[in-house]
């Protein structure tokens, strides 16, 4: 990753030991006295950590954070080892003994527990994801066999989801902030979304005092449901799309015979029935 002042390279940047605090690497130093060039190293040490801090701030505060202990503390650290994103899956059993202080901790720091990612939803804002690419791709951009001179773009600011392009790995477009799932990759707040809309239809069942109630759209009323208009609409896919990223999170498809509609009988009729013996 190049620095550049008046469209000249004057440093680049190299992954350190902490993911939050790349090395400044000066490349004008046969340009300057040892005095100046001191001043410049520190000047842009300064300079980027502190905008490290400022566009990463709920991410660079959890990592310095000391009221956060136990387990809350490893999760944490798994945090910031991968730039403010976590699969949920990936620390089941610690989420299963973490208490509500520890959540509570995490929380403060703007920490979200989602139904498939532990992320903060404030660093995938434009500049912060740019930002936790830049060093996700420092640390990472080699393992992957990502050229420095051909690095694949960001997703493009608003975009919800993206058709996945395998040539890229999985582990690109967390940093970028989405999620794979099946055919597209869906940004980590959408796909919250997604189980938001997903979670009431599942759960709804007809009250005992009322058997005969309608469920909401898209809910069966026996654990399952239909695909709904909203669902592509966050998303931004076809209808076939969206059920490639449905069973990649688990869920699977059965047919099942659509209802008979209600016969509607006229009112002249309905009397006539009402009246015979």
């Amino acid at each position: 990753c190049k620095i550049l002042w008046r469209d000249e390279e004057i440093a680049r940047l190299e992954a350190g030991e902490d993911p939050l605090k790349p090395h400044v690497i000066l490349l004008v130093d046969e340009h300057l006295q040892a005095s100046d060039k001191e001043k410049v190293q520190e000047r842009l040490n300064t300079w980027m950590s502190e905008t490290i801090a400022l566009r990463l701030k709920p991410l660079a505060e959890l990592a310095a954070a000391e009221d956060v202990v136990g387990l809350a503390r490893g999760i944490a650290f798994r945090l910031t080892e991968n730039f403010g994103v976590l699969k949920r899956e990936s620390v089941t059993e610690e989420m299963k003994s973490l208490e509500q202080t520890g959540r509570a901790q995490l929380r403060k720091y703007g920490v979200r527990f989602g139904a498939f990612n532990i992320y903060f939803p404030l660093l995938l804002k434009p500049a912060a994801a740019e930002l936790r690419l830049i060093l996700w791709l420092l640390k990472s951009a080699s393992a992957h066999d990502l050229s420095p001179e051909q690095l694949p773009d960001p997703p493009r600011p608003g975009l919800t989801s993206m058709i996945v392009d395998k040539a890229l790995p999985e582990p690109f477009y967390r940093a970028c902030g989405y999620h794979v799932s099946g055919p597209r990759a869906v940004r980590m707040d959408i796909l919250e979304r997604l189980a938001d809309l997903i979670r009431p239809l599942i759960a709804w069942r007809a009250p005992a005092d009322n058997p005969s109630a309608q469920p909401p759209k898209g809910s069966t009323g026996d654990g399952a449901f239909r695909v709904i208009p909203e669902m592509m609409s966050i998303l931004g896919c076809s209808s076939e799309e969206l059920g490639g990223v449905l069973k990649a999170l688990g869920f699977w498809n059965e047919r099942r015979p659509a209802r008979p509609k209600p016969v509607h009988v006229p009112r002249a009729d309905r009397r006539a029935i009402d009246a015979k013996p």
